[in-house]
């Protein structure tokens, strides 16, 4: 396949995409780098993009000759065997690229998971603004940053206690008007409503610039899913993952 440095030609070939658009996007769009791969650069028929954050998208003709070997080739054989995190999260956006996958990872032990995607009820989320408390003794900042190789300035709501920051919630993805939602707190200040704190500030800034704001997480991450509900958000889909990781699965099979 063909590495290929400007990406906008290509930003249709993710239109059938329902799921991850911030994290598609913010690499398609210049906000991280990424690397687009694609069969022909003259006549595209099949593309997958490799994002710095270990998820990565293929695109086009499901049915395009020889899928199988070629992403075999490109996942495996170079992304993989030449990078040093050895681990690939690989989504699809139907279930014919689902199939493909399926094949493909099986060449390698690889393993299949689900990933949670939310949708804001803005209604939902305006009435759980209007009841939510201030934080005692903390301080709520509102700042943008730009860290973690990001290229543009993300909005972040950070909660301080004093001078040390105990939660956070950044849109620190940002494309194609969605923003991906990430949200931390200190072992020691959970259950105190601080993530929630910070997740209204978060989400406000975004719906006033016009943002989506996009709520995913792993099935096993129970306390970000009941955190997303008790905002506003509701189960969209449940969106089939492939996961290859060298320490569970064992060595790439040449």
């Amino acid at each position: 396949m063909n590495k290929v440095e400007i990406k906008d030609k290509y930003l249709s070939m993710f239109n059938g995409y329902t799921h991850n658009i911030p994290v598609i996007y913010s690499s398609m769009e210049g906000q991280y780098d990424g690397q687009l791969f694609v069969d022909s650069v003259d006549d595209t028929q099949v593309a997958i993009l490799f994002t710095p954050f270990a998820f990565h998208f293929v695109a086009g003709n499901a049915e395009a000759d020889n899928i199988i070997d070629m992403l075999d080739e490109i996942i495996f054989k170079q992304y993989l065997a030449e990078t040093e995190q050895k681990e690939a999260i690989v989504f699809c956006p139907n279930e014919k690229w689902d199939i493909v996958l399926d094949e493909v990872f099986a060449r390698h032990n690889g393993l299949k998971d689900n990933r949670l995607v939310f949708r804001l009820n803005r209604e939902r989320f305006k009435e759980v603004q209007a009841g939510q408390k201030a934080l005692d003794g903390m301080e709520n900042k509102l700042l943008y940053e730009q860290a973690n190789g990001a290229k543009k300035e993300y909005p972040v709501s950070r909660i301080f206690k004093g001078t040390k920051c105990i939660s956070f919630c950044s849109g620190f993805m940002l494309g194609k008007g969605h923003g991906e939602i990430d949200v931390a707190t200190e072992e020691a200040y959970r259950k105190m409503s601080c993530a929630k704190e910070a997740s209204i500030t978060l989400i406000n800034e975004l719906l006033e610039n016009g943002v989506e704001p996009d709520w995913c997480t792993w099935p096993y991450r129970i306390e970000s899913q009941k955190l997303a509900l008790s905002l506003g958000f509701e189960l969209k889909e449940k969106v089939p993952v492939h996961i290859w990781v060298e320490e569970e699965c064992g060595e790439i099979k040449f």
